[in-house]
């Protein structure tokens, strides 16, 4: 266990705040762009902000990850491997979906995780 109790806490907002910082801006410009012609330009200029930041943060937990198992430090890297699975999943829902695994065991849970998401959120 971490003499730190705080740092799951850390990790977890360093996660969250920016995908909720894009997805309030995503909104914020799907109301601006509504009766403009070319609405796709902020839509493509967001999700490869988005694409950037979670290779970004993957790049970054997977960094975390392994300092974090050198350090023996098992609930950090525990938490680490929960959001780098969080990550990974728009990944294998593309990667299903591109090579029609969808009757797949392994492709189940992502699409289904992901699709849940997607639907959550109303996108």
């Amino acid at each position: 266990m971490s003499r730190y109790p705080w740092s799951v806490i850390v990790r977890v907002l360093v996660f969250f705040l920016p995908l909720l910082a894009l997805y309030l801006f995503s909104r914020w410009s799907a109301v601006q762009m509504a009766g403009q012609a070319h609405r796709g330009d902020s839509a493509l200029g967001i999700a490869v902000l988005l694409g950037a930041m979670t290779l970004v943060m993957l790049l970054g937990f997977i960094v975390d990850f392994v300092v974090q198992l050198r350090r023996r430090r098992a609930f950090n890297w525990l938490v680490d491997v929960l959001l780098i699975g969080l990550l990974m999943t728009p990944f294998g829902w593309f990667a299903c979906n591109w090579f029609g695994g969808k009757d797949y065991i392994l492709c189940k849970l992502p699409m289904s995780l992901f699709g849940t998401v997607l639907d959550w959120l109303g996108l």
